[in-house]
């Protein structure tokens, strides 16, 4: 499980270096590759008497997530602030639902 771990947490370095990059694909690619690796990890076993690197691995993945989801919401934001203004420029207003992922 250590080894799946340490994949999770270079898949999840990779996915906060597209998003730093405004990269679409490569954001796309690198959240394909996470999710691999997160389903790769869930069925690895813990080796006995390894359980606190496991935490602590746990732990730091834990904080690597919060950084991505707050480049997410920074980037979702930013795209909200683009669709705005070019409706302000065109004088119209933004028409159709709102879609959330």
């Amino acid at each position: 499980m250590l080894a799946a771990m340490d994949e999770v947490q270079a898949r999840l370095h990779a996915l906060i270096d597209a998003l730093d990059g405004h990269d679409a694909g490569a954001i796309i690619a690198a959240t394909e590759e996470l999710a691999t690796a997160v389903i790769l990890m869930r069925g690895a076993p813990v080796p006995a008497g390894s359980e606190h690197r496991a935490r602590a691995l746990i732990a730091q993945t834990l904080g690597q997530l919060e950084a991505a989801a707050m480049r997410v919401n920074i980037l979702k934001d930013w795209t909200r602030q683009r669709i705005d203004r070019n409706h302000e420029i065109r004088g119209t207003r933004p028409g159709g639902i709102a879609l959330s992922y």
